[in-house]
């Protein structure tokens, strides 16, 4: 893994400088990873929130406006159109950042700790995507917040532009328990005799397919406890259990999307994002202090079957720092998540400069992975 890291970085700092231009590099897909720990105070309680949101920037050559209002709405409530704006909505809701030492020790009974996270767990590029939306607030008693907790995923036709759930994938009859009795033996095949005994209920929360089987995100319930669980049932076999709406989304093959130009975001921080500038960004301490970094980098945790490639791309901030982290062309979500956590972690770069003057410069990585 060490070499194939270091052959893609270094390919990265060899490229020409050109004359300074705004990047308008047109992508036909593009997901921004971000990931947070906040302590935050609100009134007299506080709040600690942590988010891992997959961020769509473009699908199939599209902003992919209902899928980044579902992802906002269903973490916050509030619907948005860009992830800096999400991030706002969640300061608003739980408060701002704690800065400073405490003269004697919060009330633990004024805690509340909020999960949020938005991840995808399947795709079919330029077809369709599958997200996982997930939140949890655990409140104190002495928290103005109320109990929250949910997980659904959601499938995005990427050409129609249309969300769909569960109930507009899975046939009316496996909710009315009409199907084969080997279908519910495979569907609740996780659970132990115990829990699926003393079952009063079970949801169907999200469906989506990859490599060959349908999975199913499954909540059941009995008097006691309440179990989210996963199966996977072979796709062939089972594809009845499928609306016509989903088998022709996960059966067919569609024509390829004509290219549109779409581009990322330009600005970050109020300031312009630049694709060639005087003065490139550069790795603090040069190459060999790149290597030491890329020497630590861990393998991903997915089974490859030959060499892939992944392509990312980041902003280095004026103040050097590695933000707004994408993927832009997709191989496994494990993979692209890997690659985007591999770039997110990098140390602060001596930042790109223009006129003498620090700047914002957007920079592009292949990865190579090898099995």
């Amino acid at each position: 893994m060490k070499k194939i890291f270091l052959a893609a970085i270094l390919a990265l700092f060899f490229s020409s400088v050109q004359a300074q231009s705004v990047d308008s590099r047109a992508v036909s897909y593009s997901v921004r990873y971000e990931k947070e720990h906040l302590f935050l105070q609100k009134d007299s309680g506080f709040n600690v929130v942590d988010y891992d949101i997959e961020w769509p920037e473009v699908l199939g050559y599209s902003y992919a406006p209902e899928m980044k209002r579902c992802i906002s709405g269903n973490l916050t409530g509030m619907t948005v159109l860009t992830f800096d704006s999400l991030r706002t909505s969640i300061l608003q809701e739980y408060g701002t950042p704690v800065t400073g030492m405490f003269k004697t020790i919060p009330d633990d009974r004024r805690f509340c700790y909020v999960t949020a996270s938005a991840r995808i767990v399947a795709y079919s590029p330029d077809h369709w995507i599958a997200y996982s939306i997930s939140l949890s607030v655990n409140p104190g008693k002495l928290s103005k917040f109320k109990a929250v907790s949910g997980e659904r995923v959601v499938v995005y036709d990427i050409p129609e532009g249309r969300l769909l759930n569960a109930q507009d994938l899975v046939n009316a009859n496996v909710v009315e328990r009409n199907e084969p009795q080997d279908f519910y033996d495979n569907l609740f095949a996780p659970l132990d005799d115990d829990f699926f005994n003393a079952m009063l209920g079970c949801e169907i929360e999200g469906v989506w397919a990859e490599e060959g089987n349908i999975y199913f995100l499954v909540k059941a319930t009995t008097a006691k406890s309440t179990r989210v669980f996963t199966s996977a049932l072979p796709l062939s076999t089972y594809a009845y259990s499928l609306t016509r709406q989903g088998r022709k989304l996960f059966m067919k093959r569609r024509e390829a999307l004509s290219p549109a130009v779409t581009t990322q975001p330009q600005v970050i921080d109020g300031d312009s994002i630049y694709n060639n500038v005087e003065v490139n960004p550069t790795f603090k301490g040069g190459d060999e202090a790149l290597k030491q970094y890329m020497s630590y980098t861990t393998k991903p945790g997915v089974m490859l079957n030959g060499p892939v490639k992944e392509y990312t791309s980041f902003v280095v901030g004026k103040d050097g720092k590695i933000k707004d982290v994408c993927i832009l062309k997709p191989v496994h979500p494990v993979l692209d998540r890997h690659a985007a956590m591999t770039v997110k972690g990098m140390p602060d770069f001596l930042p790109g400069r223009q006129n003498g003057k620090p700047v914002a410069v957007r920079m592009y990585m292949p990865i190579n992975y090898r099995p």
